[in-house]
């Protein structure tokens, strides 16, 4: 099942949060030096960068003074792309197994808007690619040439396309009616012989007296 907005269990939302984000220091924190290896102070300073899990990143406010929130590498990678309008050749599996879920929980941080147009661009360029090689049980999907949604995609795509073929050649379940009419024809059909049983019994007097006249 795709999972778009995953739920506190989701394994799949565990190794997103997991992802550690290039974040800078806006204002002094006190205590916090552990943070940063480099630190050679007990507190953070304003102006040091430091990488932070996702998890964390999370639970503080959009418009929080104290951390900027940088756009990783891998969608400066594929801005580029984007904008040639080539992300078909991109192996998004190769720079993020979960390259929107990750963009997803990033886009509310990105103060330019830079994560959210990447992930919708790509998303939009690559949904043709998806269906072409999803009617093609032959073609074989290269494993990093799709993140964990565009996979999930293309089998549902196979699974969809399989089903239409069958359906088309008329090979797969044949429509059968509902029990509610199988057995209403069934009680029609035991009237009717009953109706014969019962028309035979009263010829048979008849027929006795012509055969004595």
């Amino acid at each position: 099942m795709m999972n778009y907005f995953p739920n506190y269990y989701s394994i799949e939302d565990i190794f997103v949060t997991q992802e550690k984000v290039e974040c800078k220091v806006n204002t002094r924190l006190q205590r916090l030096g552990f943070l940063d290896a480099g630190a050679e102070t007990e507190d953070l300073e304003p102006g040091r960068t430091i990488n932070l899990p996702l998890w964390y990143i999370k639970e503080l406010k959009v418009n929080n003074a104290y951390f900027t929130i940088g756009v990783p590498d891998i969608y400066k990678n594929v801005h580029k792309a984007v904008c040639e309008a080539e992300t078909t050749h991109i192996e998004l599996g190769r720079l993020h197994p979960y390259f929107y879920e990750f963009g997803r929980y990033l886009t509310p941080y990105d103060r330019n808007h830079v994560i959210g147009r990447i992930i919708f661009e790509t998303l939009r360029q690559r949904v043709r690619h998806l269906l072409d090689i999803s009617k093609n049980d032959g073609e074989s999907k290269r494993e990093h040439r799709l993140d964990s949604i565009e996979s999930k995609l293309h089998e549902a795509g196979l699974r969809t396309n399989t089903q239409y073929i069958n359906w088309l050649q008329m090979s797969g379940n044949h429509i059968r009616i509902s029990q509610l009419v199988e057995e209403h024809q069934k009680k029609r059909k035991r009237a009717e012989r009953s109706d014969d049983e019962g028309g035979d019994e009263t010829d048979t007097p008849t027929s006795k007296k012509r055969s004595t006249m």
